[in-house]
């Protein structure tokens, strides 16, 4: 029979001298969907990598620090300098060094007075802080823009020195002043480190043991797979509780009981697999061969189910996020002074009904994208992985 001509586009893809980019890209013709949705979950995955190895130089802020006031919106912060009726024309921003600048407690504008080179002189509340410049106990006053307008309906004798001073929150701040989006990108790296921590730890024991297992046979394999049962039994979020309440808070102690929950999903796929590949005929041929069990195990049946560890180890750290948030959202998770997604929606939910939205909204969707990215990347090769469902 003629042997049939390869197309264009077949000839393209099987050219040697093309670059490891250019075969990711043209990976799409056989493919499919599958390529599609790999590279989202891949590139969602690649953006919070970045974010995590970079926290330091792209937070603008450390996340613990009070830096401004409570409840400051996304795209907020301006603040308005205020003064005496007529005083306004006497003033200028590029010299107010030694004037007294009176600012509320728990409010914006002490980095702003500081840069200004002015003394700073706090009050408890608003009133306190106008009066104070009415009386003439400081020159000027720091006071939020959406305040101004009701400040000068109420209090006769003040007038705008200068809008719109000082540094804005691209996420706005939360309960107690501290900037959300620092908190986001610090976040990044506790979140993935426990995640890929646990996920890492379970892999190994799981995979080692279910290679044991599932090689071994007989009395080894029922002890093993009854014990693994047992635990997988157990709720995933019930089982990491537990475990969480044994062993204390903490990245450490939290990364372990999340390990727990995905050792048996490691051991039932890859006992699975190896009951399967070590009656293959290599396999017996390496036996025959006079080949020793650590080997056979080594060489000829753990190569083989790497594509299914990849794609189980894709879908566990995307419910290890989950898991972990879970935990720091019923208070069983990390302490305090350590910024994670999940206290962060557990504190926003307070404030949820008053408005503040975004105490919860940016952690949330955080939590969310990272879950999806490792989950879509997870189906996405579990579908190019399996030569049963390649294309031709």
């Amino acid at each position: 029979m003629p042997q049939k001509e390869m197309s264009l586009e077949e000839e393209k893809l099987i050219d040697t001298k093309v670059g490891i980019i250019n075969r990711i890209w043209r990976g799409r013709i056989w493919y499919g969907t599958e390529w599609y949705i790999t590279m989202f979950g891949g590139g969602l995955l690649v953006l919070i990598i970045f974010m995590t190895i970079f926290a330091p130089s792209l937070s603008p802020y450390d996340p613990n620090d009070l830096i401004a006031a409570p409840f400051i919106p996304p795209g907020g912060g301006h603040l308005t300098l205020l003064t005496r009726l007529g005083d306004a024309s006497r003033y200028n921003l590029n010299n107010l060094g030694g004037l007294k600048i009176g600012v509320q407690r728990n409010k914006g504008g002490s980095d702003d007075i500081i840069a200004l080179g002015a003394v700073e002189q706090r009050f408890m509340t608003q009133k306190d802080l106008v009066t104070g410049l009415l009386k003439g106990k400081v020159d000027l006053i720091f006071m939020d823009m959406k305040d101004v307008k009701e400040t000068l309906s109420k209090y006769d004798g003040i007038e705008i020195v200068a809008d719109r001073i000082g540094k804005t929150y691209l996420l706005g701040t939360d309960n107690l002043g501290r900037d959300v989006l620092s908190r986001i990108i610090w976040g990044s790296r506790t979140v993935m480190g426990v995640a890929l921590s646990a996920s890492l730890l379970s892999l190994l024991l799981g995979v080692s043991i279910g290679l044991i297992s599932g090689y071994a046979g007989g009395k080894v394999d029922k002890v093993l797979s009854l014990i693994m049962d047992s635990i997988y039994s157990f709720p995933g979020l019930i089982l990491a509780i537990a475990m969480v309440a044994v062993l204390g808070p903490g990245v450490v102690n939290v990364a372990i009981a999340v390990s727990v929950v995905y050792i048996p999903t490691f051991f039932r796929v890859v006992r699975g697999q190896v009951l399967s590949i070590k009656e293959e005929l290599f396999v017996e041929a390496a036996k025959s061969l006079g080949a020793k069990s650590l080997e056979i195990l080594r060489r000829y049946i753990f190569p083989n189910i790497i594509p299914s560890i990849v794609v189980v180890l894709s879908l566990s750290v995307a419910d290890a996020i989950l898991t972990e948030a879970g935990l720091s959202f019923i208070g069983l998770g990390l302490p305090p002074d350590i910024p994670d997604w999940g206290y962060d929606v557990s504190k926003g939910a307070s404030f949820l009904v008053a408005g503040y939205w975004w105490l919860v909204t940016f952690p949330g969707l955080m939590i969310t994208l990272v879950a999806m990215g490792f989950s879509l990347l997870g189906e996405g090769l579990s579908e190019i992985l399996n030569p049963r469902l390649v294309k031709n």
